[in-house]
Formats: C-alpha cells, sequence, structure tokens
C-alpha cells in the first residue's frame, strides 16, 4: 500500500459550540510580563485566556518611542513570567500572530515552548485556579 493510498480516520467532531482544539482554554484576568528575544525590556501583558499548551494575551506594542508592526511579533520567541506567591514563574513561548489591533493594544496567541514537568504542573495549577472559578467551585 502507498503512504498516499491511506486513509486517516477522521477525530471525533465537535458539538456546535465546542472547542476542536485538544487542549481547552479557560477565560482568565492574569497579569504577565513578556521579553522578546531581543529586547531586554519586560513588556507588561493581560492573559486573557489561559491553557496548558498556549494563552491569548493582550498588550501595548510601544517599544522605546515607537510601535512595532504586528508582523514584529509573527512567530517571535518570547520569555513570559507570572508573578506566583511573592516570585516569578517563567516559561519560554512563541507568538502565533496578532489577530486584532485595537487603540495602542494587540491582542496575540501564544504557544508555549516544551515547558518542563515543573513548568507544566504549575501551568496545570494556574488553569485549574481559572477553571474552578469559572465553574464557581470554591
Amino acid at each position: 500500500m502507498l503512504w498516499s493510498d491511506r486513509k486517516e480516520k477522521p477525530g471525533p467532531v465537535p458539538h456546535p459550540g465546542e472547542e476542536k482544539r485538544r487542549f481547552f482554554r479557560v477565560e482568565c484576568v492574569l497579569r504577565t510580563e513578556f521579553r522578546l528575544r531581543d529586547h531586554g525590556v519586560w513588556v507588561p501583558a493581560e492573559v486573557l485566556d489561559l491553557s496548558v499548551a498556549g494563552m491569548k494575551v493582550r498588550f501595548d506594542p510601544f517599544f522605546r518611542g515607537k510601535t512595532l508592526p504586528p508582523e514584529r511579533f509573527e512567530w517571535a520567541e518570547c520569555t513570559f513570567r507570572f508573578p506566583v506567591n511573592g516570585s516569578f514563574f517563567q516559561i519560554e513561548g512563541c507568538f502565533l500572530r496578532v489577530y486584532q489591533r485595537e487603540a495602542g493594544r494587540f491582542t496575540a496567541g501564544v504557544e508555549f515552548s516544551d515547558p518542563s514537568p515543573e513548568q507544566q504542573f504549575k501551568l496545570v495549577e494556574l488553569y485549574g485556579i481559572f477553571r474552578r472559578k469559572s465553574a464557581d467551585i470554591p
């Protein structure tokens, strides 16, 4: 059998309103900062939703007297840090693309880059906090 003759079984079809992604996102309000690989400045951002694989963030693209274009962030590698219990939790990530531009703010998707087991645990912990809040579970 040739490779091109093989037929892949389609995955489950989501019901209307369900996500097609493997990891579900939870809405949240969480502060973070990020630093692009070629910039030494930590930029404040707001996490709008979070999963164990990535997040959606909103931030001001104004750097050192100029506004960087949305293309500058596409596929840009960066480090994110979250304030947790008086210290910082850091994780590497990659901007996927800026998909919304508002007055002075960009909204972009981020994918985490190969998190360590410790980082995965912290992400699950953060995710759980907001998942319980969205479900009104104390």
